[in-house]
């Protein structure tokens, strides 16, 4: 409701003065929101000036060329985040402003000092996202231990070193079930219990293939992380491929934004251009489109070289992020 207020006040501003009103602006109008609505006045106010933030982060988007901000339905809000005034009681409570102390489980010790607790309603409960200022650090030490990927569909990954990782196709796998359940939620009433329970079974299998895909990206990326200093992907637009209509679907269940943001933050990443790696000879650098004989062949047109082509492309990246880390060391 604070989110739709904002926008509401943000329309009315340019259809009036044809002016954009600031974030920090809209924050000073809190308090008047606050005092108007007894509900608002419950929650803790960094909690309430969140949604003004992500407003102001959903116009900052639309003036690069996005969609224009839209109003919010309660069904799309699942989440509230706290700031401040939290803590954590004898590992087994977490104490929230205005929620006072709620029991808790977690299957890893917490580190560091806590920044931020957001809890999220979810298909199958309640889970905290606790982050703290604490980096544990998983990547190899040895500079020399570097690697290049090639992602695709056929394999979700095909590293420099000669290794396939097989795309589990999680969404694939379950297609057919949920196309039933989405079915069978169609034809029940609106408002009805029914329509509650079947809303239910098709939220906890859509968070199945959620943690399944999740699961999978956590664990290649750590294990990629913990062998390599350096990792070298492509420098993919993946939201430009997904609007293939014909690849869309299978380019967003191999997630590969996500598993690209996975490394990120668990080890050096280098991005490097993806022009012509798959056309280009890893052995003698000659590049012709006609040595890329299929999906998998790869024949090289000058010195008759032969391999398959995934990776072929994974040792051209290899070896362009390979050159662009000495050109950063030179310039150091």
């Amino acid at each position: 409701m604070v989110y739709n207020m904002g926008l509401e006040i943000e329309k009315e501003a340019w259809r009036n003065q044809q002016r954009y009103v600031s974030r920090y602006e809209l924050s000073k109008q809190i308090k008047d929101i606050r005092q108007t609505y007894d509900w608002v006045e419950d929650c803790p106010f960094e909690t309430v000036e969140r949604h003004l933030f992500r407003l102001d982060n959903a116009f900052k988007k639309f003036f690069k060329g996005g969609g224009f901000p839209r109003f919010q339905s309660k069904k799309h809000s699942h989440s509230i985040s706290f700031k401040q005034n939290f803590s954590i009681i004898a590992n087994h409570y977490l104490k929230l402003p205005k929620l006072g102390a709620v029991k808790f489980f977690t299957s890893a010790e917490i580190f560091g000092e806590i920044k931020t607790v957001t809890v999220k309603k979810e298909a199958t409960g309640y889970y905290a996202c606790i982050m703290t200022d604490a980096i544990k650090s998983i990547q190899c030490p040895d500079e020399n231990q570097v690697i290049g990927i090639d992602m695709g569909l056929k394999y979700f990954a095909v590293l420099s070193d000669g290794r396939f990782i097989e795309n589990p196709k999680h969404f694939a796998k379950y297609e057919r079930r949920l196309r039933i359940e989405n079915r069978s939620l169609a034809r029940k009433k609106k408002g009805g219990n029914n329509r509650k329970k079947q809303v239910r079974k098709v939220g906890l299998l859509h968070n199945k293939i959620k943690n399944l895909r999740s699961d999978f990206l956590h664990k290649q990326s750590t294990r990629i992380a913990k062998e390599n200093h350096f990792v070298f992907v492509e420098d993919l637009n993946v939201v430009g491929m997904a609007k293939n209509k014909n690849l869309s679907k299978h380019i967003l269940d191999s997630g590969w934004g996500a598993f690209r943001e996975l490394l990120l933050y668990k080890t050096n990443v280098v991005a490097v251009n993806p022009k012509h790696t798959s056309q280009i000879c890893s052995h003698c650098g000659h590049q012709d489109s006609e040595s890329r004989k299929s999906q998998s062949e790869f024949i090289c047109t000058s010195c008759g070289h032969a391999m398959n082509a995934d990776h072929n492309a994974a040792l051209n990246i290899l070896s362009r992020g390979t050159a662009h880390v000495r050109e950063r060391k030179a310039i150091a």
